[in-house]
């Protein structure tokens, strides 16, 4: 009899055990609207109710609804059904549901839907069409919206309008005036634009009746803060890195370098060569700082005006940090040279460029940096300048004649912060013929003839034969490319352009160089029969 009542009572709690049911299907589809009452569309009187009743029970606060003109309106949701009050009278209303209207389940309806009823002919009114971009590429977020402000009223927006799966707007229903349009990510949901913090645009825009407006409008942060510093790191005794909460301007830093300043504990000043700021897509920037040697002790690194890429100027600011008197572990060397030794068809005009692993003195780089023509020895007058604080860049008073062998010579004596040398070295390279045209002047003389016709062939390199007439005496024959010339002089008597035997004719003896942006004088010919 027990053993009976046992198994009773535990075929009673094998049956009573309460388990979750499994199968079904997942709930993966979005809620769609069912029915709009009253339909929307042309009316003879606007609304002041209107419900729409969704196939499901909908999840959404009363705010993504949007109402427009919202006078005194009052949006209400209930389970599947959004119940608005639109306060209007005539004219037209619009009720707008964002795309982040979602069932219980979390499944969003995915484009935002408008619907109208109207009182006024739709031609009394404008509409804008607008495609959504992000700057750099990517979707548009679902907190996207575009806000439009009827002006004078930039505070209320006249109505908002959310981006569809495809980024795009079409705004109907606007009445004709001056509008500015806001496009944004509402990332905080404050329903207003942070240009420093949320990626968006805006534009003006005057609509007349009847017209159909289009936009392209990219979203992109609006970076109106300067850059700050965010930690010094000691190198060795003559560098120091400070970095930065962003990337820095690496031109405003070599430019700006007196906006970097350092003072000792004792108050006196340390003296800042320059500044290198690293480049580069980064979230940090990285500014090296070449100083004087320092001490083991405390310093103060002061900052000012040092833009980041959008050319936001930093404010003031200090941090302490303790030197070091260690020797670099970098010896100095020429880190990079362009020509590069052995360069072909080299552009004419320069820049000539040369970097060091570390900080030189200008002064002292411009006696010991020279360009020479190889063939003469001829030295080459230009401008050497610094392009930041281990850069320089050389550019020649005129252009350089091509296909000639030059050399780059950097003589010994240069030495870096803390002392050390490097010894001399030498570039070759060849120029390629400048594009800069020049001429070739003097005088034809030992013939009678009214007109005589000039050949200016190249020698011994491609381009074009050249031919024109003068008169005996004076000439100048202009617009020749830079480069080696044979010139001749004939009277073409059959006008053929073409010297023939038994016209009169005169040749310059030897090889003619134009010289880019010159005029070469003196070459005279006579012409005999």
């Amino acid at each position: 009899m027990r053993y009976y009542s046992a198994l009773t009572l535990l075929l009673f709690a094998s049956c009573a055990k309460i388990v979750s049911p499994s199968g079904g299907p997942v709930d993966d589809k979005a809620p769609e609207v069912v029915t709009v009452l009253p339909e929307p569309g042309f009316v003879d009187s606007i609304p002041r109710e209107v419900t729409i009743t969704f196939s499901e029970k909908i999840s959404a606060s009363e705010d993504i609804v949007q109402l427009y003109p919202d006078l005194d309106g009052e949006v209400t949701i209930n389970g599947k059904e959004v119940s608005v009050h639109t306060g209007a009278g005539e004219g037209v209303v619009m009720i707008t549901l964002s795309s982040s209207l979602e069932d219980l389940r979390g499944n969003r309806i995915g484009n935002p839907e408008t619907f109208v009823w109207n009182s006024i002919p739709e031609d009394s009114f404008a509409t804008v069409s607008i495609i959504v971009l992000r700057d750099g590429g990517g979707s548009v977020t679902s907190s996207a919206r575009c806000d439009f402000f009827l002006l004078p009223d930039t505070v209320s927006p006249r109505i908002t309008h959310y981006p569809d799966t495809l980024s795009a707007i079409n705004a109907g229903w606007l009445p004709t005036g001056e509008y500015r349009v806001v496009c944004y990510e509402d990332i905080d949901q404050g329903r207003s634009w942070d240009p420093e913090r949320e990626p968006g645009t805006e534009e003006s825009v005057v609509l007349a009746s009847g017209e159909e407006v289009h936009l392209s409008m990219t979203m992109t942060i609006i970076d109106s803060i300067g850059p700050r510093i965010s930690q010094v790191d000691v190198v060795d005794g003559w560098h120091l890195e400070v970095l930065w909460n962003e990337q820095v301007n690496v031109n405003s830093a070599i430019e700006r370098s007196q906006t970097v300043a350092i003072t000792g504990p004792d108050s006196l000043p340390v003296t800042v060569f320059g500044v290198k700021a690293s480049a580069g897509r980064s979230s940090t920037g990285r500014m090296t700082v070449y100083t004087e040697e320092l001490s083991d002790t405390l310093y103060t690194v002061v900052v000012q005006g040092i833009e980041d890429l959008a050319g936001n100027p930093s404010l003031a600011d200090t941090l302490e940090f303790w030197g070091s008197d260690s020797l670099p572990v970098t010896p100095l060397a020429v880190q990079s040279a362009f020509p590069a030794d052995g360069g072909v068809e080299v552009t004419s005009s320069g820049p000539f460029m040369i970097s060091f692993t570390d900080w030189v003195d200008e002064y002292a780089l411009d006696s010991l940096y020279t360009v020479r023509r190889v063939s003469d020895s001829t030295l080459v007058a230009g401008v050497l300048s610094r392009t930041s604080a281990t850069a320089f860049s050389f550019v020649p008073d005129r252009e350089l004649l091509g296909e000639r062998q030059y050399r780059i010579d950097l003589l010994p004596g240069l030495v870096s912060l803390q002392g050390d040398s490097i010894p001399g070295q030498s570039w070759t390279f060849t120029p390629a013929w400048s594009d800069l045209p020049g001429n070739i002047s003097g005088t034809i003389s030992g013939t009678g003839a009214s007109l005589v016709t000039m050949v200016v062939s190249p020698a011994g390199s491609g381009g074009e034969v050249l031919s024109e007439v003068f008169a005996p005496g004076e000439y100048s024959f202009e617009e020749i490319f830079g480069g080696r010339y044979t010139v001749s002089v004939f009277v073409d008597w059959n006008q053929d352009n073409i010297w023939n035997p038994g016209e009169p004719y005169g040749a310059w003896p030897g090889v003619v160089e134009v010289f880019p942006g010159i005029e070469t004088e003196n070459i005279d010919i006579q012409v005999v029969p």
